[in-house]
């Protein structure tokens, strides 16, 4: 909902009745009556669309705080139950040798010194 719909709506609002003089004078009450139904009007969406510019860094920067926050928390929690093995019999361990690939034969090094050359 950005300003030309806040311009919209007060029109029809100023349109529904016959306001007095002392009415349009008390303009902090006015101001606080039609900000008051335009946010009643507004639908979560509108309300987030029309302040995120203002809140859109904060707002990301607690998710991802809170988000972390709980991770830690479920992940803690999920390791404290968790059994590890730490006598190397664990039976469904992968030898580094057999990851699939041949074994490399060795080279014979370069007996020959560059001084001999």
């Amino acid at each position: 909902m950005g300003s030309d719909i806040v311009r919209d709506r007060i029109e029809e609002m100023l349109q529904e009745k016959q306001w007095t003089f002392a009415e349009m004078q008390d303009m902090s009450a006015l101001v606080d009556m039609f900000a008051e139904r335009i946010y009643t009007d507004m639908s979560a969406k509108e309300k987030l669309d029309f302040v995120w510019q203002d809140i859109g860094e904060d707002f990301q920067r607690i998710l991802i705080t809170r988000l972390k926050e709980d991770v830690a928390i479920q992940v803690k929690e999920l390791l404290m139950n968790a059994n590890i093995n730490f006598n190397g019999d664990d039976k469904n361990e992968i030898p580094k040798g057999s990851l699939g690939r041949k074994s490399h034969q060795r080279l014979k090094a370069n007996t020959k010194k560059t001084s001999e050359e």
